[in-house]
C-alpha cells in the first residue's frame, strides 16, 4: 500500500506536467532487450517480438503500416512504456507480466492521441484458450451475454466474440474472445483493474465447456493499446 501511494503521487505529478513533453521526437531510449524485429530505435517489424525492461514483461504484435515501441520515462517508473504506430492492419501490445493472475494493475494513461480501437488488460489463457479484454478506453465488439457487474467503482458489459481459425499465441485456432466493456476511464489519473473480479465473473458466465474448469494456464498478461483501423495514433501509459 505504502508503494501504491508512493507511486500513485509519482505518476499523477509525471503526466499533468510532462504531457507536452511526450510529443518530442528526441526521448530518451531505453530499450534493454533487442530483439531481431525491434531495431535500437524501438522500430517494429511484422509478427509478435516479447521481451523484459525494468522487471516488466513487455509484447507487441503487428501486420502491416508502421510502429514503433519505446519505454522513454521507465528509468523513473519501470512499467512505462510509449507505442506509436501508423496505417496498421492491426498492431496490440503493452507491458506487464509474463503469467497473468487476478492481480489488480493500476495504471496511469499520460498520452492518448489519434485513432485507436481499445485500451486496457489484455492477456491470454491456455485452458481454455482465451482471449481476454478489460476495456477501460474504446469498443471491442462482441455478443452482449447480459451480465454486467461492478469492479472498481465502474460498470462494465459483458461480451463474447468467437474467433475462427485466426492467430492466437497456440498458431492458427479458433476460440473466444471474453471482453469486460466499460471504455469510459480518464487520462492522466491513476487507475486500477481488479483482475480476480474479472476472472470471477468470466468463470462464472463465460459458458466454457465444465470439464476444463475455470480459467487457467494464464499466459501474458498486459496493460496495452490495440488498433485495427488504420490511421495514426500513440499512447504512453505506466503500468505497476
Amino acid at each position: 500500500m505504502k508503494n501504491f501511494l508512493r507511486i500513485s503521487l509519482f505518476c499523477l505529478f509525471l503526466f499533468t506536467s510532462c504531457s507536452d513533453d511526450l510529443n518530442s521526437d528526441n526521448l530518451p531510449e531505453t530499450l534493454e532487450t533487442q530483439e531481431k524485429s525491434i531495431d535500437g530505435n524501438g522500430y517494429i517489424s511484422d509478427g509478435r517480438t516479447d521481451g523484459n525492461n525494468k522487471g516488466y514483461f513487455w509484447t507487441i504484435y503487428k501486420e502491416g503500416g508502421w510502429g514503433r515501441l519505446r519505454f522513454p520515462y521507465a528509468n523513473q517508473y519501470g512499467g512505462n512504456f510509449e507505442i506509436e504506430y501508423k496505417n496498421n492492419q492491426d498492431i496490440v501490445g503493452g507491458k506487464g507480466w509474463s503469467t497473468g493472475s487476478g492481480r489488480s494493475i493500476n495504471y496511469n494513461i499520460g498520452l492518448l492521441q489519434g485513432s485507436y480501437n481499445f485500451v486496457g488488460v489484455y492477456g491470454w489463457t491456455r485452458t481454455p484458450l482465451i482471449e481476454y479484454y478489460v476495456v477501460e478506453r474504446g469498443n471491442i465488439p462482441g455478443q452482449n451475454q447480459n451480465k454486467n457487474f461492478n469492479a472498481n467503482g465502474k460498470n462494465y458489459q459483458f461480451k463474447k466474440q468467437l474467433r475462427s481459425n485466426a492467430p492466437s499465441i497456440l498458431g492458427t485456432k479458433t476460440f473466444y474472445q471474453y471482453i469486460s466493456q466499460n471504455g469510459g476511464a480518464p487520462i492522466g489519473s491513476n487507475q486500477q483493474v481488479n483482475m480476480q473480479a474479472h476472472i470471477n465473473h468470466w468463470n462464472t458466465h463465460g459458458g466454457h465447456k465444465p470439464q476444463w474448469g475455470n480459467l487457467r494456464n494464464f499466459d501474458y498478461q498486459v496493460f496495452g493499446i490495440e488498433s485495427y483501423s488504420g490511421g495514426w495514433g500513440k499512447i504512453n501509459a505506466t503500468v505497476w
